[in-house]
């Protein structure tokens, strides 16, 4: 599937002079000096994170340089609300300064969150909770499909889906992530693991022991073999041995497919179960198996 240019829904608000300091002629706009104090951060805002380190520096920018590009914002309830330029916002405040550059827009909350969301994506990338929980918002408030998404932010389909089922894991194992102590290849492993205990058992063991996500994976299928079906002892008609190498090819399958994977192995016969949720993820699963073209 061709990828959109990613920020082509970001340019239909924030044209490409907007950086000039002269007014932009484009839909009849200007750009007009508004009070700090009259500008307020959206709630649609995805990222909820603003590390200071990287506050500062933009302090430090604007300090010798100004607020060279306008902020963009709405007008809501006589005050104007951010749609673009948080970051540049607060970094003005903390300098003190009394009034920033805005470009005025008219904007839907839907169009609010997209942007937000692409321009965080252009420019400092979003935690991965934040990027799902943005995701989620547009899936199940503005009833955007995951294909609809994945071309608003330039991302593939498989790329949206795998980011929102993040939100599947323990609040914990998100916060964790949300703060970069656990990295997303070690979060799809934990997706693998159903029950909650032992997400946050092994989300610990990642952080205690500073486990690669190799390791992780190894951890989750003796995980998967405990909890696994109970092996049949010989004249018994019950289930088959869980081997280690079904174990193994269990937990490939979870990996390549980014979803939970059961293998029932038999002696001459057996299934393979793979979960999905909804018709999204089913249709981005058929594409990984090649069922159906992404």
């Amino acid at each position: 599937m061709a990828k959109q240019a990613l920020g082509k829904g970001l340019s239909a608000l924030i044209n490409k002079r907007v950086a000039s300091p002269a007014p932009s002629e484009e839909h009849g706009e200007r750009i007009q000096k508004v009070r700090l104090g009259n500008i307020t951060p959206s709630p649609l805002q995805p990222r909820q994170e603003f590390p200071t380190e990287h506050l500062h520096e933009l302090v430090e920018s604007i300090r010798e340089r100004g607020i060279i590009q306008p902020l963009i914002v709405r007008k809501v309830d006589g005050l104007y609300e951010l749609i673009a330029g948080e970051r540049r916002w607060r970094a003005a405040k903390e300098l003190g300064l009394t009034e920033a550059p805005v470009i005025v827009r008219e904007a839907t909350d839907r169009e609010v969150l997209e942007l937000a969301l692409i321009e965080n994506l252009q420019r400092e990338g979003l935690n991965p909770i934040e990027e799902a929980a943005a995701y989620a918002k547009l899936y199940s408030e503005f009833k955007l499909t995951q294909e609809e998404i994945s071309k608003r932010v330039g991302k593939s389909r498989a790329s949206v889906a795998n980011a929102m089922r993040l939100l599947d894991l323990v609040d914990e194992v998100q916060s964790q992530l949300k703060h970069g102590r656990l990295t997303v290849g070690h979060a799809k492993v934990l997706l693998s693991l159903k029950n909650q205990d032992e997400q946050k058992w092994l989300a610990d063991q990642i952080l205690r022991n500073s486990l690669s996500v190799r390791t992780a994976e190894k951890m989750a299928a003796q995980q998967h073999a405990k909890s696994g079906r109970t092996p049949t002892r010989r004249g018994d008609k019950g289930t088959p041995d869980i081997t280690p190498a079904i174990t193994r090819i269990q937990n490939l399958l979870t990996h390549r497919l980014a979803t939970r994977v059961q293998l029932h192995h038999g002696e001459k016969k057996g299934s393979i179960q793979i979960e999905y949720y909804g018709s999204d993820d089913l249709n981005r699963i058929l594409a990984l198996l090649g069922v159906v073209k992404e």
